[in-house]
């Protein structure tokens, strides 16, 4: 029953709101889109144009983040064909390199920009982490969905992603 209430709200909720191409989000920021992460590794060349990206807006500290992301990670391994990118709020981008070492995230990270370059701003007035939010277009999908998801509903998550890829 809460899934399909929580499914029921993505369709309302995605119908009011069009999330922005990945690659428009840097449009205003002099650097462009990013081309490697917080470790060093780069982002494939069509990363910002693949398709709709989901961004999970997280902080080392948080323990529900950490929980978040490591659900995330082990679907990722189920779904590898799923573009994410974890952007890491309120840490410099040394603690952020050593929370992804040590946790082992496989997808690739960012630390939040400012100005021009922040993208939560861009997304969603809110704050929550972990944040976890659309980029790209998407009739069936909100912008940004607040807290922790289960299983099931970031798995559900990645599976409109794919049906937006094909689609797109």
């Amino acid at each position: 029953m809460r899934r399909g209430l929580l499914l029921a709200g993505l369709l309302v909720l995605g119908a009011a709101q069009a999330a922005p191409g990945a690659e428009a989000l840097f449009a205003r920021c002099a650097a462009g889109a990013p081309q490697v992460d917080v470790q060093g590794r780069p982002l494939a060349a069509d990363f910002w144009r693949r398709g709709p990206v989901l961004a999970v807006f997280w902080s080392p500290p948080c323990g529900f983040c950490q929980r978040h992301n490591e659900r995330l990670d082990r679907l990722l391994r189920e779904m590898p064909g799923a573009t994410v990118l974890g952007v890491a709020v309120d840490a410099e981008p040394d603690a952020v390199r050593r929370a992804v070492q040590r946790r082992g995230y496989g997808f690739p990270t960012l630390v939040d920009g400012a100005g021009d370059c922040a993208l939560r701003p861009q997304l969603t007035p809110r704050r929550v982490v972990p944040m976890t939010c659309w980029l790209g277009e998407s009739p069936t999908q909100p912008r940004c969905v607040p807290g922790e998801m289960s299983d099931d509903d970031l798995r559900e998550l990645l599976r409109a992603q794919e049906r937006a890829s094909r689609h797109s």
